[in-house]
C-alpha cells in the first residue's frame, strides 16, 4: 500500500491560492453589489420597513397636502379650516382650507370699535366670520402713539367669539386682548382682557371684574391681573376659571406660578394656587384641571367644590423633560403621553426621538411628534397609530423650528417653520398609519 502524498504550501503556492480568493471574494461582492443595486432601486431608503411591518425614514412627501410659504403663517380661528392672518398695520385676511388649497374668502363682515383700556382708547377694526353660530373675528392695533393718542401701547391684538354658554345673549359677544407682541403668532393664546360686547352699539363692559386691579411701571393696569385662555372659555356651566398673579409681585415671568380664580356669575372667587404652565381646563359640574409645580417636579390636579385630588405625578422639569399640548403631557424620557384631566394614557412604541412639539388628533387615534433623532439636522416628524400599535418615522428636510402644531380634524395635523423664505405651513395627513 501507497502512503498518501501530503501537500505542503509554498510561498509561491499561498500566492497563487490567495489570489484565488480574492478574485472568489471580488466576483462575491460585485454580484452582491449588484444585488444592493438592484434591492436600493425597487426599495428606496425612505420606504425601509420592519418586521412589524412598520414603516421607518419615509419621506414627508408620502402624507404631504399642502406646503405653502407665506409672508405671515395662517393662524387657526374658531372654525374648522379657516384661518386668518394679520399683517403690521392690522389687515385681517381670511382663508379656507379646502383640497389641499388655501382659498381667501370674504369676511361676513366688520366692526369698528373703541376699547377703552388703562385710561386709553383702543381704535381697532375688526373683521369676522360668521358661520352656524360660531363667531370669530380678530382685529389688530398698532401705534406708534402721535397718530391714535394712544401712548401706553403699541400693541393690542384683539379676538371675538361667543360668549361662554352659560353667559350667552341676543347681540352680545365676548372681545378678548392682549397685549404681548412676541406671542402674536402663538396658538395657545393667554388673553389679558375680556368684555362683553353689545354687537349694536359696539359698547363694552367688563367679563372679569377689575376689583383692586393696580398700575405697572408703565402706567398700564396689571396684565397679569385676569388672564383667560381659549380652554377655559369652553366651559359648559358658569364656573370660568381663570389666572392671575393679582396676590403676588408682578413679573414678566410667562413660567411663574400664578392662582387660579373662577368667575360664576357676578361672584369671582380663589379656587387654587401655584399653577403653571397658564394652563386650567374646565370640567364637568364646575370643576376644573391644572398643572402645579411641586418640589421634585410637578402634578395635574383636578379641583371640585373646594376638594383637590391629584391626577398625576411627574418628577421631571415641566418645559423641558415634559412638555404640554393641549390637554396632554408629553415625558420625552420614554414618549409617553398623558391626559392632563384624568389618569389615561398612551406609551408609543419605536419611540427614538426628541421631540420638540407634539400634537394628539381629537378622537384620540394619533399623536404626532416633531423633533431631532441623531442630531439638529437630522429632523424627523414622528406618528403613532394608538389603536394598531403601528407607527411611522417621516424624514423633515426643514429643521428648523416648527411651531403651532396641532390638528385641523381626526387626521389631518398642520404646523409652521420659519426659515429664509419666510412661513412655511405644512399641513400633513396622517391616516396612511393604519
Amino acid at each position: 500500500m501507497g502512503s498518501e502524498k501530503e501537500t505542503v504550501q509554498t510561498p509561491k503556492n499561498k500566492t497563487s491560492a490567495k489570489k484565488n480568493v480574492l478574485t472568489v471574494l471580488l466576483v462575491l461582492i460585485a454580484a452582491a453589489a449588484a444585488v444592493a443595486v438592484w434591492w436600493l432601486y425597487t426599495n428606496p431608503p425612505q420606504a425601509r420597513t420592519e418586521q412589524n411591518n412598520t414603516t421607518i425614514s419615509e419621506s414627508l412627501d408620502s402624507v404631504l397636502v399642502t406646503r405653502k410659504i407665506t409672508n405671515i403663517p395662517f393662524m387657526a380661528t374658531d372654525l374648522d379650516h379657516v384661518f386668518y392672518t394679520a399683517d403690521a398695520v392690522g389687515n385681517i385676511v381670511y382663508y379656507e382650507l379646502a383640497n389641499g388649497e388655501y382659498t381667501e374668502i370674504a369676511p361676513t363682515g366688520t366692526m369698528d370699535l373703541t376699547v377703552p383700556l388703562s385710561g386709553q382708547q383702543i381704535p381697532v377694526k375688526i373683521s369676522y366670520m360668521e358661520r352656524d353660530g360660531i363667531l370669530t373675528g380678530f382685529g389688530l392695533f398698532t401705534s406708534d402713539g402721535a397718530a391714535t393718542g394712544v401712548y401706553i401701547y403699541n400693541f393690542v391684538m384683539f379676538k371675538i367669539c361667543n360668549l361662554p354658554a352659560a353667559y350667552a345673549a341676543d347681540g352680545k359677544c365676548l372681545l378678548l386682548a392682549h397685549t404681548n407682541q412676541q406671542n402674536a403668532y402663538t396658538m395657545d393664546t393667554v388673553w389679558e382682557e375680556a368684555y362683553v360686547l353689545n354687537r349694536a352699539d359696539g359698547t363694552t363692559q367688563r367679563f372679569l371684574s377689575e376689583n383692586n386691579r393696580t398700575l405697572g411701571i408703565n402706567g398700564a393696569v396689571r396684565s397679569d391681573f385676569c388672564l383667560i385662555t381659549d380652554t377655559a372659555l369652553t366651559a359648559q356651566t358658569a364656573v370660568i376659571p381663570f389666572l392671575s398673579a393679582r396676590g403676588r409681585d408682578q413679573s414678566n415671568d410667562e413660567n411663574a406660578a400664578l392662582d387660579i380664580y373662577v368667575k360664576n356669575g357676578a361672584k369671582e372667587t380663589p379656587a387654587a394656587q401655584n399653577a403653571i404652565g397658564r394652563y386650567v381646563k374646565p370640567l364637568e359640574n364646575g370643576a376644573f384641571a391644572f398643572i402645579r409645580k411641586t418640589d421634585g417636579g410637578f402634578e395635574t390636579v383636578k379641583s371640585e367644590n373646594g376638594t383637590e385630588t391629584v391626577i398625576s405625578s411627574f418628577y421631571a422639569g415641566f418645559g423641558t423633560a415634559c412638555i404640554r399640548s393641549g390637554d396632554w403631557i408629553l415625558s420625552k424620557e420614554d414618549g409617553r403621553v398623558y391626559s392632563t384631566y384624568d389618569a389615561r394614557s398612551y406609551t408609543p412604541t419605536g419611540y427614538k426621538i426628541n421631540p420638540l412639539v407634539f400634537a394628539v388628533s381629537p378622537d384620540e387615534k394619533y399623536i404626532v411628534m416633531a423633533g431631532t433623532v441623531a442630531n439638529a439636522l437630522d429632523y424627523q416628524i414622528y406618528v403613532y397609530n394608538t389603536e394598531t400599535g403601528k407607527y411611522a418615522t417621516f424624514t423633515e428636510p426643514n429643521y428648523a423650528a416648527h411651531n403651532n402644531m396641532r390638528f385641523l380634524d381626526n387626521t389631518t395635523v398642520a404646523y409652521y417653520v420659519l426659515n429664509v423664505d419666510g412661513y412655511e405651513n405644512v399641513v400633513l395627513d396622517v391616516s396612511k398609519i393604519k
